[in-house]
């Protein structure tokens, strides 16, 4: 059942990417913001990025004008008629459960309620609601105008009818949707967040500066970025924050305990590519590191050794060329870092977040991974992750490298 009208609440970056991606798929959008000019600004955003599609031949002038005489000024005091609210503010629990308050009262009484929130329980932020069997997540990525997939969310309480109609919308506007239980992180920041950990540790324990640890990802792994390039690119403290967030609603295991390094450029507000410091120095082209001290020598004991050959030669991307040359600090980072994030999408998979194809699909599409990781992890195959994850936590000892059930079974 496809919507025609929606309304989205909150007109920074990715609410306007949103209301985009609805216009420009026949949707008229009210989009709301309590900052004076907010969706001003954000309008001549969206006409601007489709401007650039008339000056490539790929829209009329006339489809211009249509499109984006979809995308009005709204209020919270005129949502008659809508079926769709998209909820895009801020990511704080509090302002979340306050707008949503507000919404049970003013939106109509059959209108679905969808949150695009990271990290936060969909559960939770339905609970001051009278009926929260109509609040769904829909969390879609940006820039959102390009990525071809999003993630729907379905809490405890969340309707099938609410649900499905979440799903079948973002189909509608062009996204394959990835379905997920609401589990702390949902799929992509569950997933990925022991790269950012692992990447920020390392800084701290002196295994490399973050051109060595960021281009093992890269190199051996061949993804697009680095973790903490990916960092600095969102901002250092949303990263910093949705990493809280997984920590906390997930129990506080230390796989996801915040990083110290992270913390200290957030409090010094170096926040990445828009403060112009923060892991990188972005003064210069290419940029410099930033971040981290002198490396220190690399000890590992024999077993451990072993254990990161081993997955390197299974796991890794490159040409065998590449992988001769790399160097072991370069082959140590990159089985920390992979070989959690494969752990991470095992037990993902194991405890019902979301299937297997889900799991890689959003992966894959909403962050430019390679390799969707549960199949990558099938492939270097589960006794070799375990071998690995059990040297590293014997070099750790405080619970990180914990193997997934699914794991810990072909380990023995």
């Amino acid at each position: 059942m496809a919507v025609e009208q929606v309304a989205i609440f909150g007109a920074g970056t990715m609410g306007a990417g949103i209301a985009q991606v609805a216009v420009t798929h026949g949707c008229t959008v009210r989009l709301i913001d309590t900052q004076p000019g907010a969706v001003e600004r954000a309008r001549e955003s969206v006409g601007a990025r489709l401007q650039r599609q008339v000056d490539r031949g790929a829209m009329s002038a006339e489809e211009h004008a249509a499109v984006l005489g979809r995308l009005v000024d709204g209020s919270i005091d005129d949502l008659a008629g809508v079926e769709l609210v998209v909820e895009a503010v801020i990511e704080d629990l509090e302002a979340k459960q306050a707008l949503f308050a507000q919404l049970d009262a003013a939106a109509p009484a059959d209108a679905v309620l969808a949150t695009n929130t990271s990290s936060l329980a969909v559960g939770e932020l339905a609970s001051p609601l009278r009926n929260p069997a109509r609040v769904g997540g829909v969390r879609l990525f940006n820039p959102a105008a390009v990525v071809g997939r999003g993630v729907v969310v379905a809490a405890e309480a969340t309707s099938d009818a609410a649900a499905d109609l979440v799903a079948e919308t973002a189909s509608a506007w062009g996204k394959v949707p990835a379905r997920t239980a609401d589990a702390p992180g949902f799929i992509v920041n569950r997933v990925a967040r022991s790269s950012y950990v692992e990447a920020f540790r390392m800084l701290d324990e002196g295994v490399g500066g973050p051109d060595t640890i960021d281009g093992a990802m890269r190199k051996l792994g061949q993804f697009r970025m680095g973790p903490m390039q990916v960092a600095d690119l969102v901002g250092l403290e949303v990263n910093y924050a949705v990493t809280v967030s997984v920590f906390e609603r997930s129990g506080e295991p230390t796989r996801f305990e915040p990083p110290a390094a992270q913390a200290r450029l957030v409090e010094q507000g170096q926040l990445g590519r828009k403060t112009g410091s923060g892991v990188y120095d972005y003064g210069s082209d290419p940029p410099g590191e930033n971040a981290g001290g002198e490396a220190s020598p690399l000890a590992l004991a024999p077993e451990l050794s072993d254990a990161v050959d081993a997955f390197v030669e299974a796991a890794a991307l490159c040409d065998p060329e590449e992988l001769a040359q790399a160097s072991a600090a370069e082959r140590y980072a990159f089985a920390r870092m992979l070989g959690s994030v494969l752990n991470e999408a095992a037990r993902a998979l194991g405890d019902g977040a979301a299937s297997g194809e889900d799991i890689d699909a959003a992966m894959q599409h909403a962050t430019n991974y390679p390799r969707g990781p549960v199949t990558w992890g099938q492939e270097v195959g589960y006794a070799t992750l375990a071998r690995l994850l059990a040297a590293l936590e014997a070099a750790r000892g405080d619970g990180s490298y914990e193997p997934a059930p699914l794991i810990a079974e072909a380990g023995g």
